[in-house]
C-alpha cells in the first residue's frame, strides 16, 4: 500500500465515523430531552393526584377566582376526622426563586391561615410548569366549591415543543353547598 492509498483509506474512515458519531451524538440528546419531559410529566401527576385527594377532603376553598397562583386548604382533623376545630391547613402554591418560568407546583403546611407558600418554604411536587397562574376557584349555586387545576409542564423550555397540560376540575366534597 502507498501513502496516498492510506491517507485516501483514513479520510473515508474518518468521514464514515464523523457521521456515525453525528448519529450517536443526536439520539443521545433525543433521549436525555424526552427523560427530562417524561420525569417532568410524572411530577406533574403524582402532584395532581396529592392535590386531587386534598381537594376532596378539603373543608373550604378560597373564594371564587380565576388565575390564581395559590390555594388554601383546611382538611379535616386527622383524629376526628371533624372539620370544625381543625388546623390542619395546606397552601399549593406555584412559584419560583426569581419568579420567572420554570415555575414549580409547591405544598406547605400549617397550623394557621394564611399559610406562607413560597419556592423558598414549601415543599416542591413538580416543576417545569410554563406559568404559576394555575388555579381558579368557582362556587355555582347549590353545589359544592370546585378547584380547576391546570397545569402546564415542558421541561425543554428554550425549543418550540408545545406543552404538556394536565387539567382537572376537583370538588371539595366536605365543604358546605354554595349559597
Amino acid at each position: 500500500m502507498t501513502i496516498p492509498e492510506l491517507l485516501t483509506a483514513m479520510a473515508i474512515l474518518a468521514f464514515v465515523v464523523t457521521g456515525i458519531l453525528v448519529l450517536f451524538v443526536g439520539g443521545l440528546n433525543a433521549t436525555t430531552g424526552m427523560n427530562a419531559r417524561f420525569q417532568a410529566q410524572q411530577d406533574a401527576r403524582l402532584a395532581l393526584s396529592s392535590l386531587r385527594y386534598e381537594v376532596g377532603f378539603a373543608c373550604t376553598l378560597p373564594p371564587p377566582a380565576a388565575n390564581q397562583t395559590s390555594v388554601q386548604l383546611l382538611l379535616p382533623d386527622a383524629n376526628t376526622q371533624a372539620c370544625s376545630g381543625s388546623t390542619n391547613y395546606v397552601a399549593w402554591c406555584a412559584d419560583s426563586a426569581n419568579l420567572a418560568q420554570p415555575f414549580g407546583l409547591y405544598r406547605q403546611t400549617g397550623s394557621a391561615t394564611p399559610v406562607p407558600c413560597s419556592a423558598g418554604t414549601g415543599v416542591k411536587k413538580a416543576g417545569s410548569l410554563n406559568t404559576n397562574l394555575v388555579f381558579s376557584t368557582t362556587c355555582t349555586t347549590g353545589t359544592r366549591p370546585q378547584l380547576t387545576v391546570s397545569l402546564p409542564v415542558n421541561a425543554n423550555l428554550g425549543t418550540a415543543t408545545r406543552p404538556y397540560t394536565l387539567a382537572d376540575t376537583i370538588t371539595a366534597r366536605n365543604a358546605s353547598i354554595c349559597p
